[in-house]
């Protein structure tokens, strides 16, 4: 299945997606407002026909064979860390009072939402809106494509980067800047500024920002499309965007499409995480509970919108991380592959060569032995589009001249797969056998100064 991704911002439709050649196929078009407004789609009929005029334009695959994914802009989502206290041990009540008290700009009954634990009483708590959602899911219905994810791309940032560390995001999308705070690998406030800050008024922005609820301040910032720029104190990188075939810059208004299309790929759980706002429906079962934030009839009429999918897009998709508080549902009922409700035109297949070495089963660290900046990075990037798995990334402590590779004993065997696949962009590779047994991963790179990359 060829994954579509689609965003929305200002009016404009952006659709990409990744051929069997590695090259990456992008289309756009300006969207009347009686169909759209901004970001958010007001018509879902007109709305499905405008995108499958498009779609001739970036895949020849059958309608049966793409899944939709969409990309939406973080003024359409509700990402909150919420604090819980030690004594009280009824967490679902706990992040309710909580959202009532401190962030009551947040519909509650109107949103479908879910917490996760990411650090001792720190959830990560992601609203999006039920009418929003469900026009994703119309529009899904009316162009007869299977529907696979609706994504907060802010979200997947520091998933993106691989940060845990408190941290500051700047994004320029149009001519809107977009902020992001975050830490412990989510999101605790973003927004977006309408009118693009100078350089003057951006470091006193930040500055004010990386003390936002904390006792210490942020020093960490990543930028796309926001690196003109200086921040005196802190440490300013910007985000790599994956390169593809005969496509050597992505062209700007791309960068969050590709970003989640990357996660994907290398992350194949992230499709029934948090990340993807579908895994916020309701499951498909009902049961009486004291407390709930269901409006009467909300359930009912959630069924009837996928009881009536055309072409039956529901499916059951296994994997649930996540306790949704919006609903009513038998918290006792065991988890198996058929536990959660989702909508897409057939499951998501992976397809995958047999082959008796394969690239994901090795893991693999890289370091920096060039001193070029980012070239462990762009190395990653590199690597991972080929299939491999890359645990982490590094400086190493010395510049070598050609690229070394330390291997495992009993993984030696992958010496020729992986030369034959960098030889090209890293020649005069040399070959060790003396990586220790007891080391997390399989294969250090060590990246000389002969890479070409």
């Amino acid at each position: 299945m060829q994954d579509i991704f689609i965003s929305i911002n200002k009016n404009v439709a952006r659709l990409s997606t990744v051929d069997k050649d590695a090259s990456l196929r992008t289309t756009l078009i300006d969207v009347s407002k009686d169909v759209v407004n901004d970001t958010k789609i007001v018509n879902s009929e007109a709305f499905a026909i405008v995108l499958n005029e498009l779609l001739p334009h970036i895949t020849t695959l059958t309608k049966n064979k793409v899944g939709l994914n969409f990309v939406i802009e973080p003024q359409d989502v509700y990402l909150r860390f919420i604090t819980l206290s030690k004594k009280d041990i009824d967490i679902e009540a706990q992040i309710i009072t909580e959202l009532k008290e401190k962030a009551k700009e947040i519909p509650l009954n109107d949103i479908y939402f879910s917490y996760k634990k990411i650090a001792p009483f720190v959830y990560q708590f992601t609203g999006v809106r039920k009418d929003i959602l469900e026009k994703y899911i119309e529009v899904s219905n009316n162009m007869g494509v299977g529907l696979k994810s609706v994504v907060p791309w802010v979200r997947a940032l520091p998933k993106y980067e691989k940060v845990n560390e408190p941290s500051i995001f700047i994004c320029k999308t149009g001519n809107r800047q977009v902020i992001a705070l975050s830490e412990l690998g989510g999101i605790f406030f973003a927004d977006v500024y309408e009118k693009e800050l100078t350089g003057k008024e951006l470091q006193v922005l930040i500055k004010d920002l990386s003390f936002y609820k904390r006792s210490s301040p942020i020093s960490h910032v990543f930028t796309i499309n926001a690196d003109y720029f200086t921040l005196e104190g802190y440490k300013v990188r910007e985000i790599a965007i994956p390169k593809f075939r005969d496509e050597p810059e992505i062209t700007q208004g791309y960068e969050q499409n590709v970003i989640v299309g990357y996660i994907f790929d290398t992350d194949p759980e992230a499709i029934d995480s948090q990340l993807n706002l579908l895994n916020l429906l309701p499951l498909p079962v009902v049961e009486e509970k004291s407390f709930s934030l269901v409006a009467a009839g909300t359930i009912v009429a959630l069924f009837l919108l996928i009881g009536g999918l055309v072409g039956g897009y529901l499916y059951l998709r296994g994997k649930n991380d996540l306790r949704n508080t919006n609903i009513a549902q038998n918290t006792n009922q065991k988890q198996d592959q058929n536990s959660n409700a989702v909508l897409s035109g057939s499951a998501p297949a992976v397809v995958t060569q047999k082959e008796e070495l394969k690239k994901s089963d090795i893991k693999i660290r890289i370091e920096n032995g060039a001193g070029i900046d980012k070239l462990a990075r762009k190395t990653e990037l590199f690597l991972t589009a080929l299939g491999y798995s890359i645990q982490s990334i590094d400086t190493a402590n010395s510049d070598v001249a050609d690229t070394i590779f330390r291997f495992k004993k009993d993984k030696v065997a992958y010496t020729d797969l992986i030369k034959a696949d960098m030889k090209d962009k890293f020649p005069g590779i040399t070959v060790k056998e003396d990586l220790p047994d007891t080391t997390e991963y399989d294969l250090l790179i060590t990246v000389g100064r002969s890479s070409k990359l």
